[in-house]
């Protein structure tokens, strides 16, 4: 009896450091990639929505600052690179001007990797 007298309060002391602990813990701001701070994703599927862009397998690289996706049009598959540091609406107008173009030209564009200063794009050989 003597030792449950003594032992009682560090019991109870455990228990309120316990408890503040926990609600400390709890109330931790969530960290987010700072592409998603600037509404980058809300931008990026608002453009693709305005062309009316069918895209699949869209792969997001974060650590990269790029965003991967395919596209399919006419029977040929493309694979899109974009920045997540680049205007999104800028960046899918490019894209729709590439697809334009190849189209006119008759040519099936590969890649087309607008996430660098200096975009490209490669074809396919007929």
């Amino acid at each position: 009896m003597k030792l449950f007298k003594i032992l009682l309060p560090f019991l109870v002391l455990i228990l309120i450091s316990y408890s503040i602990f926990s609600l400390n813990y709890s109330f931790k701001p969530e960290i987010t990639p700072v592409s998603q701070k600037n509404d980058f994703y809300t931008k990026l599927d608002s453009a693709i929505n305005q062309i009316q862009l069918d895209i699949s397998q869209i792969t997001f690289r974060d650590y990269q600052n790029q965003i991967e996706f395919y596209i399919m049009e006419d029977n040929n598959t493309s694979k899109v690179l974009l920045s997540t540091k680049k205007d999104p609406y800028w960046q899918i107008a490019s894209l729709q001007e590439v697809l334009k173009k190849s189209k006119i030209e008759g040519r099936k564009p590969y890649l087309i990797d607008l996430s660098i200063d200096n975009p490209y794009a490669t074809f396919k050989n007929n």
